[in-house]
């Protein structure tokens, strides 16, 4: 079966999940922005996927920074993966952050604008 998407397409998909999140910003009324947010919410499970892959980066990178580092003592080929350390660090933080957020009920009092 072939595949009609492009590599850099599949790896974008892989890494990132804002493909499967509706913008609820181009909601046009109450109804569109509640049907957005009832997506969101059933596609949340999905980012635990994501978070899990973004960890195993974080983990891979730390050690390949460590190892770089202490017994290799090259220290800016480490400083380039502990560099890229922090940065999946805070895509991590940030993913985890919106799993949290997905979480709550969806009416906390505010009114739908």
């Amino acid at each position: 079966m072939p595949v009609d998407e492009s590599l850099p397409s599949l790896l974008y998909r892989y890494w990132f999940w804002a493909w499967m999140f509706a913008d609820m910003s181009r909601a046009r009324d109450a109804y569109q922005r509640a049907a957005a947010w009832r997506h969101n919410v059933a596609q949340r499970r999905y980012l635990a996927t994501y978070m899990r892959r973004w960890l195993v980066l974080c983990a891979l990178n730390f050690a390949v920074g460590g190892v770089l580092e202490k017994p290799l003592a090259l220290t800016v080929p480490a400083a380039v993966f502990y560099t890229n350390f922090c940065l999946a660090v805070c895509v991590l933080a940030f993913a985890f952050i919106g799993w949290l957020f997905l979480g709550q009920p969806a009416d906390r009092g505010a009114p739908l604008r």
